[in-house]
């Protein structure tokens, strides 16, 4: 009788909004994001760059995970919140583990990981969502499987452990060509806005970089204009995510049916996401350069990294609304494009010429790429005074 009760009291009304604990559970990842973004700054080269992806892809797997939970077991009772918390301190300690988790952080990391994996598994069995009490069984080796590799990494050490984290990754990428989120229930609107929520927080990071590079500056013209130019960059990326097709595309992930609506989300905002978020990371590498002096030359590293940034989060923005049959896809495309070919401009010029190129070309993106929306006859700006409606 107490474990039907704990399962009722662990369901969740279909209408049930992100709840206040998911928002606090999600500042973690902006430390998250933080440290990935100081791996790649640091590195020396194309080693850096795969170390972070790595972390992000096996880190985000469970993270978005945790999306899943709260969007079937409702954090609002202490039962529910407890797991919810302890989990939150091991994603804090995985991150602060980051900077050396292929060394002596190794350990850390992963015994973090695994509880993260095992109190996930434990929380997910007491959802009564339609199927996803099942559904978290038939994913539970692919999870402790990954984190099983992450502990063997730590075990065989340094030399050896890149090894496990390239098996840990494709452990998760066949996991998504076996559709592995078969039979899970999903809330589309709290689904939605949960993700929504997590590129908000991945944008933060890059505000933490223009202010940590500029601090003690602003009284130099051109430390200022690059602030300036980092915000219309980081708005105008916040426009192409948010400029009007959340409500669609939760929309369309509602109307998905039944049984292939748990892929579909995996593939729309799962992965989709990843990119958005990878994007942010590299764009924060480059911003981190660039305030420390706007007027030098980029590296040629720095330089590509800025716009390969850029070019991600717009090529996963291309996914996302491609996944759900919305439009605008081709000028994001486009728009990659373009980011990667002034790229150049950093090297040559200076890392603000850049800057200035890529918010420009973003701004460019989100004009063409924003979809058409039909007048509305209740808008009084479109409401003739005879009351038919007008010429919007």
């Amino acid at each position: 009788m107490t474990l039907r009760k704990d399962r009722l009291r662990a369901a969740v009304p279909g209408d049930a909004p992100v709840t206040r604990l998911e928002l606090f559970f999600d500042l973690v990842f902006v430390y998250l994001v933080t440290q990935l973004t100081d791996l790649v700054v640091e590195s020396d080269g194309a080693t850096g760059y795969l170390h972070a992806a790595a972390v992000l892809i096996v880190t985000w797997w469970m993270y978005d995970g945790y999306a899943y939970l709260s969007n079937n077991v409702l954090p609002t009772t202490t039962s529910t919140r407890l797991p919810m918390l302890l989990a939150m301190t091991c994603f804090l300690v995985m991150a602060i583990a980051v900077p050396d988790v292929f060394g002596d952080s190794a350990w850390q990391f992963a015994i973090a990981f695994f509880l993260v994996t095992t109190i996930h598994f434990l929380s997910f069995a007491r959802s009564s969502l339609g199927g996803s009490a099942a559904a978290i069984r038939g994913i539970a080796p692919t999870n402790f499987g990954t984190a099983l590799l992450i502990v063997a990494a730590a075990v065989v050490g340094e030399e050896w452990g890149w090894v496990c984290w390239a098996l840990a990754v494709a452990v998760l990428l066949a996991a998504i060509l076996r559709n592995v989120a078969r039979g899970f229930s999903i809330r589309s609107e709290h689904f939605a806005e949960r993700h929504a929520l997590i590129v908000i927080i991945a944008l933060g990071e890059t505000i933490i970089a223009t202010g940590k590079g500029a601090e003690h500056h602003l009284d130099e013209a051109k430390i200022l204009i690059a602030v300036i130019a980092s915000m219309v960059l980081i708005s105008a990326l916040w426009w192409a995510y948010f400029g009007g097709d959340e409500e669609e595309a939760a929309g369309v992930l509602d109307a998905t049916p039944a049984d292939q609506q748990a892929y579909r989300a995996l593939i729309s905002y799962s992965l989709t996401h990843l990119l958005h978020v990878f994007g942010l990371v590299l764009i924060a590498a480059g911003l981190h350069d660039v305030m420390h002096d706007p007027s030098h030359h980029l590296s040629t590293r720095i330089a590509v990294t800025m716009a390969a940034g850029v070019a991600t989060y717009l090529v996963g923005e291309a996914a996302f609304r491609g996944s759900l049959g919305l439009g605008g896809t081709i000028p994001l495309l486009g728009g990659a494009l373009l980011a990667l070919l002034v790229s150049p401009l950093g090297t040559h010029v200076s890392g603000l010429a850049e800057l200035l190129a890529l918010g420009v070309v973003c701004i460019l993106t989100v004009i063409v790429a924003r979809p058409a929306r039909p007048a509305d006859p209740a808008d009084p700006a479109v409401t003739a005074t005879d009351g038919s409606t007008a010429p919007a």
